[in-house]
């Protein structure tokens, strides 16, 4: 390995410092370091613990768990919401697990009870105790901020303030309204990989052609051939340049300049209302998200259209916000502008990823799982804008293996199939690490950057 794969400006252990496109294998393999992440990154950053609709009464609680790290997040009386270290200020037995409504949390070891809020309300021969100020008889309390229906929390005793942390996301996604969003579907299962190793395939559309060549493939059916591309189709693949910020990342879907005159008889097949219809139909058969069944309705009257100096995609959107208004969907209404700056595919760090439509929201969050860094617990989810009267009731499904659920779409499954070989190469005495391309896949090497700055403080 050359010196220029290694250099760094803070004080990171040589094994596992970054080149400015290279990302040491030992990151994703190594255990000492995912103890490095536990110790020094989770504890410190804004993490999303769960939606505000999974505690959306009193006395609801969830037990967020990241490593041997249990936090409860409740709702209180009052409707706010406070979060707290899962453990009992006796002998630290665990409160609460799973999720579920309570009046009180209760120890079962010794009987100490708590409030909603944290006070301690009952201790069994309190005056046999040594004296010690009342907060300390108390639930420890965790930071808690929200964001689009997301409750964040972070453990440190002083983190950086929330609404700065959370810029560009929060602007940006402002006019699509994610907190008024709600779940309709929710899935999870234990993936043999690193968490990194999951969250960088969704954080970069570099693999679409190799992983996903039916995307090319539009014009052909509605469920296109997912034969592997010859190397002559990639230059049809979308260009999906990646811009990175302080603490996040978003990537694009687009046309690569150089190639549009290349590409212009392809393109002008896309832009039919017929073809394009197929794409977004598509992504509702196969994704199950990014397009709802309503604007699958509405691709359907797209299709029936004839050729117009209009591209598609402006009247696709009209068309379904025409039909979700019609059905009481109170839609978010926004400019072009608007919706440009915020479509993509976010990396909210350390461990979320958001795909943004106007109708719904497909996203993913990656944990790492116990202390093997080859596993990881792995969230995928669709979120939507519903009329009042037609939010569904969803519960988190779980599958222990993957493969033993049938129904993650084709373009997830082709993801997930890719996921264990990755890590096994990521142990290859061949492989010494990632070497990246420079513009669509800036958000991989970004993300360690960011945890750079807790993992080796130094004098970055």
């Amino acid at each position: 390995m050359s010196e220029q794969t290694i250099e760094s400006s803070q004080d990171v252990p040589a094994q596992w410092a970054l080149g400015e496109t290279f990302v040491p294998k030992g990151r994703y393999t190594d255990p000492d370091f995912l103890a490095l992440e536990y110790e020094r990154l989770f504890p410190y950053v804004w993490q999303p613990a769960c939606r505000e609709e999974e505690i959306a009464d009193p006395g609801d609680y969830l037990d967020y768990e990241i490593g041997k790290q249990s936090v409860l997040v409740t709702r209180q009386e009052d409707g706010a919401i406070k979060a707290f270290h899962n453990a009992c200020r006796h002998r630290g037995m665990k409160l609460a697990g799973g999720a579920g409504c309570v009046k009180e949390f209760r120890c079962r070891f010794h009987g100490w009870r708590y409030d909603l809020d944290g006070t301690s309300t009952f201790v069994h021969c309190r005056e046999e105790f040594a004296d010690r100020p009342d907060e300390d008889w108390n639930l420890t309390p965790v930071h808690v901020a929200t964001w689009g229906g997301w409750v964040f929390i972070s453990m440190a005793e002083e983190p950086e303030p929330f609404e700065e942390w959370i810029e560009p996301v929060a602007s940006s996604l402002e006019p699509f309204r994610l907190e008024d969003m709600r779940f309709r579907w929710r899935k999870r299962t234990i993936l043999p990989a690193n968490w990194k190793t999951v969250l960088d395939a969704f954080i970069e559309g570099y693999h679409t052609p190799g992983t996903h060549p039916q995307t090319m493939r539009y014009t052909e059916a509605l469920r296109p051939s997912a034969k592997p591309a010859p190397p002559e189709e990639f230059s049809h693949a979308p260009f999906t340049p990646s811009f990175t910020f302080e603490n996040h990342s978003r990537f694009i879907f687009g046309q690569r300049p150089e190639s549009a005159e290349r590409d212009a008889e392809r393109q002008a097949r896309m832009a039919q209302p017929d073809v394009y219809a197929r794409t977004m139909q598509y992504q509702h058969l196969e994704v199950h998200s990014l397009v709802t069944e309503r604007d699958y309705r509405a691709a359907d009257k797209l299709a029936e259209m004839e050729s117009v100096p209009v591209h598609p995609f402006l009247t696709f959107q009209e068309l379904c916000e025409e039909l979700a208004r019609e059905e009481g969907v109170d839609y978010p209404s926004m400019s072009l502008e608007e919706y440009m700056n915020g479509n993509g595919d976010w990396h909210v760090f350390p461990d979320l990823v958001l795909l943004v439509e106007k109708s719904c929201v497909l996203g993913y969050r990656i944990r790492p799982c116990g202390d093997d860094p080859d596993r990881c617990i792995f969230d995928m989810f669709s979120l939507e804008h519903f009329p009042p009267d037609a939010i569904p009731e969803t519960k988190w499904q779980f599958f222990e293996n993957w493969r033993d659920h049938d129904d993650w779409g084709q373009l997830p499954g082709q993801d997930l199939k890719n996921i264990a070989d990755i890590q096994a190469g990521l142990h290859s005495l061949g492989f010494e690490g990632h070497w990246l391309n420079t513009v669509q896949e800036t958000a991989v090497h970004n993300q360690h950057v960011i945890a750079d700055r807790y993992l080796f403080p130094g004098d970055g």
